[in-house]
């Protein structure tokens, strides 16, 4: 995806939250026709009247409802321009962009369409003599009411799965020093992430995995730093995996941050040196971000990088909290 203005994203991840349950179009018709249904209009001398009042106010009524409803439908799920490319990845790949954009264009005619059949038919009633064509022309209205919203039946559902798919993603904040922390199984990134942010993590299902991403954040001197863990994601070669896997994973270029790679020198995680380097070199070759090597378990093994921490006895977790911090700086400084 193309470069954008990364100050478009302010706030993506909480509007993503905030997008409105789709109904389906029999929904919204059932629903606004039935509150049409219950407008009746008080006793008129004049029986021409009444009539006129009672179908001028329920082809208002039905507008009321789904015109607006799907104005908002338009207004709250972003546009593609404003969506950071890693979660405009995940769009493309669930549901392709272009189809997307279409989806919200046709909810867009079907709001406006609605509006001006309205506007038409309450002339039309307006210049009406008889109260027979008063009815028929709101029965007619209800008819082209109906068409216009089964013809976006199927944008309506393909907005209602995005929407459940999206409020599904991982909250990842782009405009956040970000580090993703990587590594195989067993050397400890779950428990330097719980150490580092305090338990104060979310988690989310990763698309297209069965696995789970959890991000957390850190804060020190106004500085608010974002660190997201990777169980099951960054932690095996890419060739085991199958394609749809590996585009999604691939999304994660998309985060401007760093890579902190973990390696576990003590021969527990069940993993050898050797196949640690080689997931490195994976990592660094694929992901082109700034990758640091931090050694894991140093109270059971000899210090080998020049980062390296223990989560049993805290030893180096305030110098890589420093690091962190002062490279966190350098990223705000830099535009990362």
């Amino acid at each position: 995806m193309g470069e954008k203005n990364r100050g478009s994203y302010k706030g993506t991840v909480k509007f993503l939250r905030f997008i409105p349950t789709v109904l389906r179009s029999d929904e919204l018709i059932d629903k606004s026709l039935k509150k049409a249904a219950k407008i009746e209009e008080p006793y008129d001398k004049i029986f021409e009247n009444r009539v006129r009042k009672e179908n001028i106010d329920r082809i208002a009524t039905a507008e009321s409802v789904a015109a607006p409803y799907l104005q908002r439908l338009v207004k709250r799920f972003p546009s593609i321009e404003k969506l950071h490319p890693f979660y405009e990845d995940f769009i493309e790949l669930k549901f392709g962009v272009d189809n997307y954009k279409k989806a919200l264009n046709n909810v867009n005619w079907a709001s406006e369409k609605l509006v001006s059949l309205a506007t038409e038919n309450i002339n039309e009633l307006k210049k009406a003599r008889k109260p027979f064509q008063m009815v028929e022309i709101r029965k007619k209205y209800y008819g082209r009411f109906c068409s216009v919203i089964e013809h976006i039946s199927d944008d309506l559902l393909l907005l209602g799965q995005c929407r459940d798919f999206l409020r599904k993603l991982p909250e990842i904040d782009p405009l956040l020093p970000t580090y993703i922390i990587a590594g195989m199984p067993n050397v400890g990134k779950s428990s330097l992430l719980n150490t580092l942010t305090m338990n104060n993590f979310k988690t989310a299902s990763y698309p297209f995995t069965t696995q789970t991403v959890f991000t957390g954040f850190m804060e020190e001197d106004g500085v608010r730093v974002q660190l997201i863990d990777t169980p099951g994601i960054l932690d095996r070669p890419m060739a085991e995996r199958n394609e749809l896997e590996r585009r999604s994973i691939l999304s994660l270029k998309d985060i401007k941050g760093v890579i902190l790679f973990l390696m576990d020198h003590s021969g527990t995680s069940g993993y050898t040196v050797e196949q640690q380097e080689k997931l490195y070199l994976e990592i660094k070759d694929t992901f082109h971000k700034k990758i640091y090597r931090v050694q894991t378990k140093i109270d059971i093994s000899t210090r080998v990088e020049d980062i390296a921490i223990s989560n049993v006895n805290k030893e180096g977790l305030e110098e890589l909290r420093n690091f962190i911090f002062i490279h966190a700086g350098e990223m705000i400084d830099t535009g990362y």
